[in-house]
């Protein structure tokens, strides 16, 4: 995963020896009674990069559920099925999303996307 990294102030995200990337324990601590799941310290594994590239890849050109007449482009049909199967999940988290599901949606896609891209950068922590 990535390449170069700096730890000059690295007080948010480490790269372990193995390189998996996470939140250090003292950012991480901070957010500990927020995090769902019972995830209390998100680390990326190389496992995680390869299943990241090999999915947004898949979803970014289109799957076989996708519908063009209906969604026009494959991100689209992502982020439509991602929140409404997470609203049909908990339905207490639709109230935290005020903006347009298409703004979320986008910004979501961006935030896959963008870590499906530096996670092969050359300076993934600088």
């Amino acid at each position: 995963m990535g390449g170069v990294v700096s730890f000059e102030n690295a007080e948010i995200i480490y790269v372990a020896e193995d390189g998996a990337i996470g939140l250090t324990e003292s950012f991480a601590s901070r957010f500990e009674n927020d995090m769902p799941f019972d995830i209390k310290r998100p680390v990326v594994t190389r496992k995680h990069e390869t299943l990241i590239k090999e999915n947004w890849s898949a979803i970014y050109q289109g799957t076989s559920a996708f519908d063009a007449v209906k969604h026009l482009t494959p991100t689209k049909f992502f982020y439509r099925t991602f929140y409404n199967i997470l609203f049909e999940m908990a339905p207490s988290l639709r109230p935290i999303f005020r903006s347009s599901m298409t703004v979320q949606g986008k910004s979501l896609a961006g935030i896959i996307k963008t870590l499906a891209t530096v996670i092969n950068g050359a300076n993934i922590v600088r």
